[in-house]
C-alpha cells in the first residue's frame, strides 16, 4: 500500500476534507478493518430498529421486518461482494505488492457513511410513508395516515441517502486507488466493473443466503 505523508501544517479545512473523502491516508490495514466492521455492525443494528435494509452494495430499502442477524449479515455481504472483485482486479492491474488486509480493511471503512443513512431512516415517519405506499400499491382496505411532516422527513431521508451513496462510491474508489496503488483509466474501468459485479453478487447472495434461510426458520 502506498504510504502518504500528511503535512502537519495543512490547513484545518484541508485536513477535514482528507478525513471525509480520503481517510485511508490516516487509517489502513487491521485498524481500518476493525473500525469499518464496527461501523457496519452499528449501521445494521440502527437499521434493524427501523427495518432499514442495506440489501445491496449501494442499495437501501425500508419496510420489511427481519431478525437482527439478518440486518448484520446484509452489511457483511455488501462489503465482501465489492472487496473481493476489487482485490481480484487489482492482482491484474497493480504493479505494487498487495496486502489483502489493506484492500478489505479500507473497503470496510469506506462504508461508514451508511451509518448516516441508517440514522436518517430511523424516524417513524419513514415507516409510515412506506406503509402508505404499500397500501396504495396493494389497495388494501386499511390505509396509513400521513402528515406533511412525515412527507418532509421522508424527502430529507431520501436526499441524505442519495448523497451518502455518492459519498460512498467516492470513498470506495479512493480506497481501491490508495490500497492497491492504481490510478488512471484501468483503475476507473475495473472499479466500475467491480461495482456492477458487486451489486449483482450482493443481491444474489442476500436472496440465497439470507432470505431463503430466514423463510425456512420457524
Amino acid at each position: 500500500m502506498t504510504q502518504i505523508i500528511i503535512d502537519p501544517k495543512a490547513k484545518p479545512k484541508n485536513r477535514l476534507s482528507q478525513w471525509l473523502f480520503n481517510p485511508f491516508q490516516f487509517i489502513a490495514g487491521f485498524k481500518a478493518l476493525l473500525i469499518g466492521l464496527a461501523i457496519i455492525t452499528i449501521a445494521g443494528f440502527v437499521g434493524s430498529l427501523s427495518n432499514t435494509h442495506f440489501d445491496g452494495v449501494l442499495d437501501t430499502h425500508t419496510g420489511q421486518q427481519a431478525p437482527l442477524w439478518f440486518f448484520l449479515a446484509e452489511g457483511l455481504i455488501d462489503w465482501l461482494s465489492l472487496a473481493v472483485p476489487l482485490f481480484i482486479f487489482a492482482l491484474f492491474i497493480s504493479r505494487s505488492s498487495l496486502r489483502i488486509i489493506d484492500v478489505f480493511g479500507t473497503q470496510a471503512l469506506a462504508r461508514w457513511p451508511a451509518l448516516l443513512t441508517a440514522l436518517a431512516m430511523y424516524p417513524p415517519a419513514n415507516q409510515r410513508i412506506t406503509e402508505y405506499f404499500m397500501t396504495q400499491l396493494t389497495r388494501t382496505a386499511t390505509e396509513t395516515t400521513i402528515s406533511p411532516v412525515d412527507v418532509t422527513t421522508f424527502i430529507i431521508a431520501m436526499i441524505v441517502t442519495l448523497l451518502v451513496i455518492i459519498w460512498m462510491i467516492a470513498l470506495m474508489y479512493r480506497s481501491y486507488s490508495v490500497s492497491c496503488n492504481v490510478k488512471g483509466p484501468k483503475a476507473v474501468g475495473t472499479f466500475i466493473a467491480a461495482l456492477i459485479i458487486g451489486e449483482i453478487l450482493s443481491k444474489v447472495l442476500i436472496y440465497i443466503a439470507l432470505y431463503k434461510s430466514w423463510l425456512v426458520i420457524p
